[in-house]
């Protein structure tokens, strides 16, 4: 070998070593993503219903809004959502129909919403969701995490028609208990929920999935067209 070739073979390695660790490290790091991806959902693979605390905030242009309250998530698409604080709402999911009861307005607002329908939406990740089918996954970089010791990964759904542009993820790293889930809209509008108390596979009757409206108060049915 001259020393012509010998420099020239020298220079391309030393070219192409930091682009072979880059890649490394690219590797490695979409390897964790795939991981604790993997890691979630077998956390939430076997979990049949959920009960917690929550505090949800949304935030658009002049407008910062928190609420609170209680909720209740159980296989097939059931849900129970008690708002409490600043104002007392309801909202209920029997596997048919959605009901969004507020007691200030004597209004119930009626409207279906079949377990299928939860597919692809934030409140499916809690009862055991298809992570990769539904969404790509990647690390957060934009929002910073709330909690210390904690992932936080970006899901990006792959049906264009979702009513969102990503989710942001943040859990435990030694449980992968969910501890906040970020919802942003493609207006820049976000909904963020924080959830405290967290209780899976808690014993919840059917019956508090149920919904019947009090006497007298307005009932107002939207159908999907």
């Amino acid at each position: 070998m001259s020393t012509q070739t010998a420099r020239g073979l020298q220079l391309r390695i030393q070219t192409l070593g930091p682009v072979c660790v880059f890649l490394a490290l690219a590797s490695a790091r979409a390897l964790d993503v795939a991981t604790v991806v993997e890691g979630l959902e077998r956390r939430y693979a076997s979990v049949e219903a959920v009960t917690g605390n929550f505090r949800q905030t949304y935030r658009a242009p002049g407008m910062d809004q928190v609420e609170s309250g209680t909720f209740w998530l159980k296989k097939p698409g059931l849900m129970r959502w008690e708002y409490r604080s600043p104002e007392e709402k309801l909202f209920v999911a029997d596997g048919r129909d959605s009901f969004l009861y507020v007691p200030g307005d004597r209004q119930v607002t009626v409207q279906p919403l079949r377990a299928s329908d939860l597919r692809s939406t934030p409140l499916d990740l809690f009862l055991g969701g298809d992570i990769n089918r539904s969404f790509t996954a990647s690390w957060e970089k934009e929002f910073s995490p709330e909690a210390e010791h904690t992932y936080q990964i970006r899901l990006t759904p792959r049906r264009r028609e979702t009513e969102y542009a990503f989710l942001v993820l943040e859990f435990d790293q030694q449980s992968y208990d969910l501890r906040r889930i970020l919802i942003c809209e493609p207006s820049g509008n976000t909904s963020e929920f924080f959830f405290t108390n967290v209780t899976a596979n808690a014993k919840v009757k059917r019956e508090a999935f149920q919904f019947r409206a009090p006497k007298g108060v307005e009932i107002i049915r939207l159908d999907h067209e």
